[in-house]
């Protein structure tokens, strides 16, 4: 059984088109699985290392979204990113109408940030 914790990222995709992102990962028994995001509405990542290893993905609050990410909207508000929107009540509003929640990526190692999507499954592999 695919655990996250320990796992090491071996690759993830952003697919524009169908809002989703898919992130492949074995973890340290050599289990395989695709972590699939799907409906995106946005994401960051950042410190995108080959060999990341995941901590964890846990559910954030919504109305701790904001907060955490204060600066990075801030800078990219006039840019449309990651909506037209007037304030920041606007923007968690739609956030919490729209039904997404906000998935939290933590690395112990490399590739981490966030993720808002209306769902995440794990799929196990065997092969990619």
């Amino acid at each position: 059984m695919f655990t996250i914790h320990d796992s090491k990222i071996l690759a993830y995709q952003v697919d524009f088109e169908k809002l989703h992102i898919e992130i492949k990962a074995v973890d340290e028994k050599g289990n395989k699985a695709k972590l699939l995001f799907v409906d995106v509405f946005a994401y960051y990542f950042e410190d995108q290392l080959p060999g990341s290893i995941l901590f964890d993905i846990t559910e954030g609050d919504i109305k701790d979204f904001a907060e955490d990410h204060k600066e990075l909207l801030k800078k990219s508000k006039d840019y449309g990113w990651p909506m037209d929107y007037r304030n920041v009540k606007e923007l968690t509003d739609h956030i919490k109408k729209k039904g997404y929640t906000y998935y939290i990526v933590e690395a112990s190692y490399g590739l981490n940030g966030w993720i808002l999507a209306r769902g995440m499954r794990k799929e196990e592999c065997i092969s990619y």
